[in-house]
C-alpha cells in the first residue's frame, strides 16, 4: 500500500485498503476501519486518540500489566478471539510484545490456559481418547478372538492396544476440536462468516496432526524413551506435518510453533489429571462424616495415657449405670425398688410407691437381692458372689499378691497379717470387691475396644488451598478465623479433644430435651395455671385460691416439700427422679436422694449482685494493700491480679488458705469488715451478716469466701446440685422458688455435669490427659476451649479483662444491643431468615409442610417445642461478658420484646425444628427404602440421605421400623435448630468470637461468619453428593424474599420518619449497592446490613460504612459523637448562639446510633428536626445522589443508561417532592461538564 501516515483520515486509509482487497468494498468506512486495526493494531490513526485520554499512558489494571508473552497468548487464543468478536477489539494492547522464540513459545503455551481453549483442549481430548480406547479395545478384542486366540489372551492385548489407541486418539481430539473452533472465530473476525467446509479441513488436518503426535508419544513411551526425547519427537512431527499438509516447506517458525502447541496441550493435560485427581479427593474427603472413629498408631505420644484414661471414664460411666438401672428385692419385707445412693455406711432404697429409706449396708448385702436372684438365701447369695470374684480374679490374671493387695484394702481388720480368704470378709466387703474387679474388667473391656475401633475424632480439615498451596506459617496465620473444631494441627489428640466435645453437647443436649419434654407434658412451660389448678393447691395449702393464683408457681414449691400429693408434684418428681438417674448413671458421685427434694439456687440476680460485690473488692484491697506495714501482705498482695487470684485459691479451701497466708487472710478481713456497710447491694449485706453470725476465727474473711464460692459456682461453675450437700444458709429470700425456673436451670445444671463425668471424668481427667499429650500449640487451643466448652471461660483470669474495664465493656455492649436491635430494624431483616437457613437446607416444601404440622397437630407440636429448639436467647449471646446487671438486663429484654426481635427469633427457632422432623421422616424413607413416590419430599439417592442423617445427628444403624427413637429425635431437632439459627455452638466458631476480651469488640460480627460458615458447608455437603437444590433455593427464593425484608425495613422507617424510604445505598456505584442490598436483605445478614445502611446516613461514604461494619460497635458511637456530634454542636452554637439548643435534641437522638431515634429525628416535632436541619441534610443527599447518576452516564452514555437515569430521577422526585431534580440537572451539558471535571482531576495526578 502506499505510505502510511498516522495523520491520515480513515477514509484515505480504507481506500488504500479497498484497493488491496475488494472484501473492504462491502462495508461502511467505519466497520472497515475497526477491522483492519483489530487485525493490525499498527495502522491505528492518531484521530482515534480520546477527547479526555490521559496525559500519559499506562497500564488501566494489574492484568494489563502481565508479561507480553502472556498477553499475546490471550489475544490468540480462542476466549481472546472470542472477546474481539464480541467487542470489536483485542482484550490486551501488545504494542510492546517483541517477537523471539521464546516469547513466541510462551505465548504459545499461555493461549491454551485460557479459560475456553483450556475446555475446549480437556473435552477434546477427553472425548477422543475415550472413543478411540473403546473401539480399538472391542475391534482388537473380537477379531483376535475369530483368529482363534484364548479370550484372556485376545482380552490383555486389547487392552494393551486401547491404551496405545487412547493417546493417539486423545491427541486427535484435543487438536481436532481445538483447530475447529479456533478457524471458526478467526473467520468470522476477518471475514464476516463462517465458511463451515473450511472448518471441516481445518479440524480434520488437527486431527490428522494431533493423531500423528499421539502415536508417536505412546510408541516411544512403548520403547521407554525419556519425557525430552518423545516431547522433543511430537514437536518434529507437529512441526513438520502441519506445513506439509498445506503444501509447504517448514520453516523454523513452523517449529516454534508447534513447540508452544505441543507444551500448551500437555501442560492443559496435566493440570486438568492433578486437579481432577485433587477435586476428586476433595470430594471424598467432604463426604466423609464429620466424625469418625481412627486408631492411634502405636507409639504415638499419649497413645496410651489416652486409651487408659477414656477406657477407665467409660467403665465408670458403664458400672454406673449398671448399677443404677438393677432392681432391687428385701428378702425378708418382700419389697421391690431401686437404690438411688449409696454412702460409705448406707444405701438409699425407694421401694416402688414408697419414700426413699436408709439401708444399713451390713444388712443390704445379706437381704437384698437383684431381680435374677431372689430365690436364693443368704448363704447361696455369698457363694454367689465369692464363686463370681474367683471368677473374674482368673480372668483378670491375678496372681496371690494380688488378690491380697485388693482384699486387705476393703476388710475391715486392715492389722491381718495371715491370708485372707474371701470367707473372712464380710458380705459388703463381697460387694466392694467384686465392683473392684468389674471395674476392672470394664476398663480392659474398653481399652481393647479403642485400641480395635479407635477413638472419636473430627475429622482433618478440608482445604483445597489453604493446607495445599500456602506455607504453612502463612497457613497459621488463618487459624484465628478457623471454626475451634479446626484450629490448631491435624494431630490425633487436638482432634480427639473435638469428639469428646462434640460428644459431650451432644449428651447434654439429650438430657436438656427430654427434661424440657417431661416439662412440657406436666405443664411446667404454662405462662398461667389454670382455675383448676390453682383451688386444688389452695385447698391442700389451706390457703385462700387469690393468694394462691398470685404465686402459683412458688406455692407449687412448698406443696413439694410437704408432700403433698397432686399431679404436678409427682410430675415434677419424675422429672427430679430421671435427672438424679441421668447424674447417677453417667458416674456422677450423687451425695444422696430426697423425696421431698427442691433445689437450693439462689435467684439469678442475687447471685449476681453478691459476686459482682465480692469481684469488686480487689479494686478495694489493691490501694490499701500498699499502706500496709507488713511487708509478707505487700508481697502476697503486690498486683491487681495477685489479689484476684488470692480471693478465687480462699474460695476453694478458706482454712488452708489462712494457715499458708494468715497474714494476708488477717490483713484481708479487716477490709471486708470496714467495707460491711459499703457492699453496693442489700443482699450482699444481709448475706454477709448471716454467715458471720456462725463466728469463728477471721469470721469476716471465711463468709467472703464462702459467698463468693457459692456465687461463683451457681453461675459459672455449676456441679449440678447434686454432688455436694449444701453447707452455706442464706435467708430464704434469697433463693428462687418458682419451680419453672428451679427446673429449667437444674436439668441444664445436671445436663452439662452428667456430660462432663461422662465425657472427661470427675475430676477431668481425659481433659487433662489430652492437654498435657498435646503439642504446645494444640496444649492452648484445648485449655481456652475446654473452658468454652464447661461454661466457666468468663471468670477465667487469662481470658478476661479487670473487674472495672469488664463492667465498662459490659455496659457498652448492652446499649449497643438495645440500640442497635431493640431500637433497630434487624426484626425486619430477621423475618427472611429461614429462606437462608432451615429452608435452604431442608426444602421449602418441608419448611411449608413441618410449619403446617406445627399448627395442626398436637403431637407433632409436643415433640418440636419437647426439642427445646426456642430456649436459645440471641440477646443473651449478644450481651455475653459477664453476669448482667438485672435492670439493664431487664431494659435489652424490653426493648428487643417491643421491637418483636425476640418473637422473631422464636418462630424461625421453633420452624427450623418442625421442618427437621419432616426433614428426618423423608430421609429415613429414602434410606429405608419406603418413600412414596408423590411425595415431592422424598426424592434423592440414598447415599444423599445416609450422609445427610449422619450429618444431623442420626445412626442409620440405629434405624428401627422406619423410625428413629424419641430421644435421637428430640436431639436432632435440637441440632438442627442451633445449627439454621445460627445459635452459638464454640465448636463452629472460631474460639476469639467467644472469648471475653474479644466479644466486646467483635458484638454482632459472629452472625455473619454463622451464616457465611452455614451456606458453604450446607452447598458443599449437598453438592458432592449430586444434590444441587440447595444451590437453586439460595440463587432463587432466598434472595427473593430478601426484597420482601426490605420492604418492610422502609415501611417502618416511613412510620417512624414521616418520608418514603429513599434507600441510602443508591449513593453507591452498582457494584457496592448490589452488595449491600444483598448482605442487608436476608436474615443474620441482615443485622450487619442494617448497621452498614446506618453508617451511609447523612451522607458517608462506601468506604465508611465499610469501616463501620470493621469497626466495634460501641467505638463507631465513640468516634460519632468526638468526631460529628461535637462539631456538629460546635458549629450550632457558633452560627445560632442561643437558638442552637433547637438543634440539640435531634442531634442526640442521631447520636444514639439507634435506627429508630434516627428516623424519629426526622420528623417535624419537640425532638425532631428544625426547618433548616431537614433542608441542609436533603440538599446534600439531592447533590449526593445527582452527582451519582451523573457519574453512571459519564460510565455509559447508553440509551439504557439514560432510562435508568430517569428512573432515578423519578424515584428520588418522589420521595423528596420539594428538593427535585430537574433534567436540566442531567442532561448532556451537565454530562460533559461532569467529564470535564474528572478528566481536569485525573490529569493534576
Amino acid at each position: 500500500m502506499a505510505q502510511f501516515s498516522p495523520d491520515m483520515s480513515k477514509e484515505e486509509l480504507v481506500n488504500q485498503f479497498s484497493n488491496k482487497n475488494n472484501f473492504f468494498n462491502e462495508m461502511s468506512t467505519e466497520d472497515a476501519y475497526t477491522k483492519i486495526v483489530n487485525q493490525y493494531p499498527q495502522y491505528k490513526l492518531n484521530s482515534e486518540e480520546s477527547e479526555y485520554a490521559p496525559a500519559t499512558k499506562g497500564k488501566n489494571n494489574l492484568w494489563d500489566s502481565l508479561p507480553s508473552p502472556i498477553r499475546k497468548g490471550y489475544n490468540d487464543s480462542i476466549q481472546g478471539m472470542s472477546y474481539e468478536m464480541a467487542t470489536g477489539n483485542k482484550r490486551f494492547d501488545i504494542s510492546d510484545y517483541d517477537p523471539g522464540v521464546i516469547n513466541d513459545l510462551g505465548a504459545g503455551v499461555a493461549s491454551f490456559f485460557a479459560p475456553l481453549d483450556f475446555v475446549t483442549t480437556v473435552i477434546g481430548g477427553g472425548v477422543g481418547g475415550a472413543a478411540a480406547k473403546s473401539l480399538v479395545r472391542k475391534y482388537v478384542f473380537k477379531k483376535l478372538v475369530k483368529n482363534g486366540a484364548l479370550k484372556t489372551t485376545a482380552g490383555r492385548a486389547a487392552i494393551k492396544a486401547s491404551e496405545f489407541a487412547a493417546t493417539s486418539g486423545s491427541g486427535a481430539g484435543a487438536l481436532g476440536l481445538y483447530s475447529g473452533a479456533a478457524d471458526t472465530i478467526q473467520q468470522k473476525i476477518t471475514d464476516g462468516t463462517i465458511d463451515v467446509g473450511k472448518v471441516v479441513k481445518t479440524s480434520a488436518k488437527g486431527a490428522l496432526l494431533g493423531g500423528m503426535t499421539g502415536f508417536t508419544n505412546a510408541f516411544l513411551t512403548q520403547k521407554g524413551a525419556n519425557v525430552l526425547t518423545k516431547t522433543a519427537s511430537e514437536v518434529g512431527v507437529f512441526g513438520a506435518g502441519a506445513p506439509i499438509l498445506e503444501g509447504e516447506v517448514p520453516t523454523p517458525q513452523d517449529f516454534v510453533h508447534a513447540g508452544g502447541m505441543i507444551l500448551g496441550i500437555k501442560g492443559v493435560n496435566k493440570v486438568a489429571t492433578t486437579g481432577y485427581q485433587k477435586i476428586k479427593k476433595f470430594s471424598q474427603d467432604v463426604k466423609k462424616a464429620e466424625f469418625n472413629y481412627e486408631i492411634i498408631p502405636e507409639g504415638t505420644e499419649g497413645r496410651k495415657e489416652l486409651y487408659k484414661a477414656s477406657s477407665e471414664t467409660e467403665a465408670i460411666a458403664r458400672l454406673s449405670g449398671e448399677k443404677g438401672e438393677k432392681l432391687w428385692t428385701d428378702w425378708e419385707t418382700g419389697k421391690r425398688g431401686v437404690v438411688v445412693s449409696e454412702s460409705p455406711k448406707s444405701y438409699q432404697f425407694k421401694p416402688f410407691g414408697e419414700k426413699t429409706i436408709n439401708v444399713n449396708r451390713d444388712r443390704f448385702a445379706n437381704f437384698f437381692r437383684s431381680t435374677s436372684k431372689t430365690e436364693l438365701s443368704p448363704k447361696e447369695v455369698s457363694t454367689t458372689r465369692k464363686s463370681d470374684i474367683r471368677a473374674m480374679e482368673k480372668e483378670l490374671g491375678h496372681n496371690s499378691k494380688v488378690k491380697e493387695t485388693n482384699r486387705a484394702l476393703l476388710i475391715e481388720k486392715t492389722d491381718v497379717k495371715k491370708k485372707i480368704s474371701l470367707d473372712s470378709m464380710s458380705e459388703d466387703g463381697l460387694i466392694k470387691l467384686r465392683d473392684k474387679h468389674k471395674l476392672e474388667m470394664y476398663t480392659k473391656e474398653s481399652l481393647k475396644n479403642f485400641e480395635k475401633i479407635g477413638i472419636k475424632m473430627v475429622k482433618p480439615r478440608v482445604s483445597m488451598f489453604m493446607d495445599k498451596i500456602l506455607p504453612e506459617k502463612i497457613n497459621k496465620l488463618f487459624d484465628v478465623v478457623r471454626p475451634a473444631k479446626n484450629q490448631g494441627s491435624v494431630d490425633q489428640v487436638r482432634r480427639a479433644y473435638i469428639g469428646l466435645a462434640d460428644t459431650f453437647f451432644t449428651d447434654s443436649r439429650r438430657v436438656v430435651a427430654q427434661s424440657h419434654d417431661l416439662m412440657q407434658r406436666g405443664g411446667f412451660l404454662s405462662d398461667k395455671p389454670s382455675s383448676s389448678q390453682v383451688n386444688k393447691l389452695a385447698e391442700k395449702l389451706n390457703i385462700s385460691p387469690i393468694e394462691v393464683s398470685k404465686n402459683y408457681w412458688e406455692y407449687l414449691s412448698d406443696a413439694v416439700e410437704k408432700g403433698i400429693e397432686l399431679p404436678e408434684t409427682i410430675q415434677y418428681r419424675s422429672i427430679t427422679d430421671y435427672l438424679f438417674n441421668t447424674a447417677k448413671q453417667s458416674g456422677v458421685d450423687v451425695s444422696g436422694y430426697f423425696d421431698k427434694y427442691i433445689p437450693k439456687i439462689l435467684k439469678e440476680n442475687v447471685a449476681e449482685e453478691i459476686f459482682s460485690d465480692i469481684e469488686g473488692l480487689a479494686k478495694i484491697i489493691f490501694p490499701k494493700s500498699k499502706l500496709s506495714k507488713d511487708e509478707k501482705v505487700k508481697e502476697k498482695l503486690s498486683t491487681y491480679q495477685d489479689i484476684t487470684d488470692l480471693l478465687l485459691q480462699a474460695k476453694d479451701n478458706p482454712d488452708a488458705f489462712i494457715k499458708n497466708n494468715k497474714s494476708a487472710a488477717t490483713f484481708l478481713n479487716g477490709i471486708i469488715k470496714g467495707q460491711m456497710n459499703k457492699f453496693k447491694s442489700e443482699k450482699t449485706k444481709q448475706g454477709m451478716t448471716s454467715l458471720i453470725e456462725e463466728g469463728g476465727e477471721l469470721a469476716y474473711f471465711k463468709a467472703m469466701t464462702k459467698l463468693q464460692k457459692l456465687t461463683y459456682g451457681e453461675l459459672f461453675r455449676i456441679d449440678g446440685n447434686v454432688e455436694k450437700k449444701r453447707t452455706v444458709n442464706l435467708p430464704n429470700n434469697f433463693y428462687e422458688r418458682d419451680i419453672r425456673k428451679l427446673l429449667g436451670i437444674y436439668s441444664s445444671n445436671v445436663a452439662r455435669r452428667s456430660a462432663e463425668v461422662k465425657n472427661f471424668g470427675r475430676k477431668g481427667e481425659l481433659a487433662n490427659v489430652l492437654i498435657e499429650k498435646a503439642n504446645k500449640n494444640d496444649a492452648e487451643i484445648i485449655r481456652e476451649l475446654h473452658h468454652h466448652v464447661m461454661g466457666d471461660i468468663a471468670y477465667k483470669r487469662a481470658y478476661n479483662f479487670n473487674p472495672s474495664v469488664k463492667n465498662f465493656l459490659q455496659k457498652a455492649v448492652e446499649w449497643e444491643t438495645a440500640t442497635k436491635i431493640g431500637l433497630g430494624t434487624a426484626s425486619a431483616m430477621n423475618l427472611s431468615q429461614f429462606t437462608i437457613s432451615s429452608a435452604l437446607s431442608a426444602g421449602y416444601w418441608r419448611f411449608g409442610k413441618g410449619a403446617y404440622k406445627y399448627y395442626t397437630d398436637k403431637e407433632f407440636r409436643r415433640q418440636v417445642e419437647a426439642s427445646g429448639a426456642d430456649l436459645y436467647k440471641y440477646v443473651n449471646e449478644m450481651m455475653e461478658i459477664s453476669a448482667q446487671g438485672a435492670l439493664s438486663k431487664k431494659l435489652v429484654m424490653k426493648l428487643t420484646d417491643i421491637s418483636q426481635f425476640n418473637r422473631i427469633n422464636s418462630y424461625n427457632n421453633i420452624l427450623a425444628a418442625a421442618s427437621a422432623r419432616v426433614f428426618v421422616d423423608d430421609l429415613v424413607a429414602v434410606v429405608s427404602g419406603k418413600r412414596n413416590i408423590l411425595n415431592p419430599g422424598q426424592m434423592g439417592s440414598k447415599k444423599w440421605a445416609k450422609a445427610t442423617l449422619i450429618k444431623m445427628g442420626v445412626d442409620p444403624s440405629q434405624i428401627k421400623k422406619g423410625k428413629v427413637s424419641e430421644s435421637t429425635m428430640l436431639n436432632v431437632l435440637a441440632k438442627f435448630a442451633t445449627d439454621t439459627q445460627l445459635q452459638k455452638n464454640v465448636l463452629n466458631d472460631p474460639i476469639v468470637l467467644n472469648r471475653p476480651t474479644w466479644k466486646p469488640f467483635l458484638q454482632f460480627k459472629g452472625f455473619g461468619y454463622r451464616q457465611y460458615n452455614f451456606i458453604k458447608e450446607t452447598l458443599t455437603h449437598d453438592a458432592v453428593h449430586y444434590n444441587f437444590l440447595p444451590m437453586l433455593r439460595l440463587a432463587g427464593a432466598g434472595f427473593a424474599t430478601g426484597a420482601i425484608s426490605l420492604k418492610a425495613k422502609e415501611y417502618m422507617k416511613y412510620i417512624l420518619s414521616g418520608e418514603e424510604s429513599y434507600d441510602p445505598a443508591k449513593f453507591l456505584e452498582a457494584d457496592g449497592k448490589e452488595i449491600i442490598e444483598n448482605i442487608a436483605a436476608v436474615g443474620a445478614f441482615g443485622y450487619i446490613g442494617d448497621f452498614m445502611m446506618s453508617a451511609l446516613d447523612e451522607g458517608k461514604t462506601t468506604s465508611k460504612a465499610l469501616q463501620f461494619l470493621a469497626t466495634p460497635a460501641f467505638v463507631s458511637d465513640i468516634d460519632n459523637f468526638l468526631n460529628h456530634f461535637l462539631p456538629s454542636v460546635e458549629n450550632d452554637y457558633k452560627n445560632y448562639r442561643g437558638d442552637f439548643i433547637k438543634r440539640l435534641p435531634a442531634r442526640t437522638l442521631k447520636l444514639t446510633g439507634a435506627p429508630v431515634f434516627k428516623d424519629l429525628a426526622k420528623r417535624n416535632w419537640l425532638f425532631g428536626e428544625t426547618k433548616g436541619m431537614k433542608k441542609d441534610r436533603l440538599t446534600f443527599l439531592r447533590g449526593r445522589r445527582k452527582s451519582s447518576i451523573l457519574d453512571m452516564l459519564v460510565k455509559s452514555e447508553t440509551k439504557k443508561s439514560y432510562d435508568q437515569a430517569f428512573e432515578d430521577m423519578l424515584n428520588w422526585n418522589k420521595a423528596y417532592p420539594n428538593y427535585p431534580l430537574t433534567y436540566t440537572d442531567i442532561d448532556i451539558n451537565a454530562v460533559h461538564k461532569r467529564k470535564l471535571q474528572k478528566w481536569e482531576k485525573r490529569k493534576d495526578i
